[in-house]
């Protein structure tokens, strides 16, 4: 047994210090391409379901909003968007979505520097600050906020959908990194037919990603990015 020890002890010194870091060296590379695709792969599995979760939430809860108040096309939220027009919106959805937290038009809930497109272009509006978005903080710690349509109300054509009442801007880590179209904010329209994902063909590496909620909801994965 005390020879065999010996044996062991005697092949382990036989390494140099430079070879011991050499193979310490091989194996964080060799970790490294291992670790980092699965991470990528979890991560963007975990955006994929959080992406359809988001079309379910609102689209339950217009559901149930309009068994208490009729269709959506007749709520009183007048046109165009602004705060006022927001609040207004959201007093018939809030007891239909569960929040953590309602911070309305401050910046409470989500605070950024700016909001990107996939193509790394600044998107030149920073939702965080604008009050003329309402947001609010969902039980996983994603953020939530939206605005009615440009003009007409329920008659406003956006993102390749028609009919829209109002848009919804889903950050599905919050106020984390990067704050990009494509990657972790995701758009969804509110119409009097239902609730659509963005339908823009520009989710694109090299393209704004706005419809990117709708490449997920059809193809189920994140390609797009590779």
């Amino acid at each position: 047994m005390s020879m065999a020890k010996n044996k062991f002890i005697n092949c382990i010194s036989g390494f140099t210090l430079a070879e011991v870091l050499i193979t310490l060296v091989i194996i964080g590379v060799v970790a490294a391409l291992v670790i980092s695709p699965l991470v990528n792969t979890y991560v963007e599995s975990s955006t994929v379901s959080k992406v359809k979760k988001g079309l379910s939430i609102l689209g339950q809860a217009k559901k149930l909003a309009e068994v208490d108040n009729g269709p959506v096309e007749g709520w009183d939220f007048g046109e165009g968007y602004s705060s006022e027009t927001n609040q207004q919106f959201w007093n018939y959805l809030k007891q239909h979505i569960s929040v953590t937290k309602d911070c309305g038009t401050n910046t409470d809930c989500y605070h950024t520097n700016a909001i990107y497109h996939l193509n790394g272009e600044n998107h030149g509006i920073n939702h965080s600050s604008d009050n003329n978005y309402y947001k609010f903080v969902l039980a996983d710690g994603s953020v939530m906020y939206f605005r009615t349509a440009l003009s007409q109300k329920c008659s406003t054509s956006e993102g390749g959908v028609d009919n829209v009442c109002a848009v919804f801007f889903y950050d599905v880590n919050g106020s984390k990194s990067p704050n990009m179209y494509g990657k972790d904010i995701f758009l969804y329209f509110m119409t009097p037919n239902g609730v659509y994902p963005d339908l823009r063909t520009d989710c694109k590496k090299n393209a704004s990603g706005q419809g990117c909620a709708g490449y997920i909801i059809k193809h189920n994965n994140m390609n797009y990015l590779h």
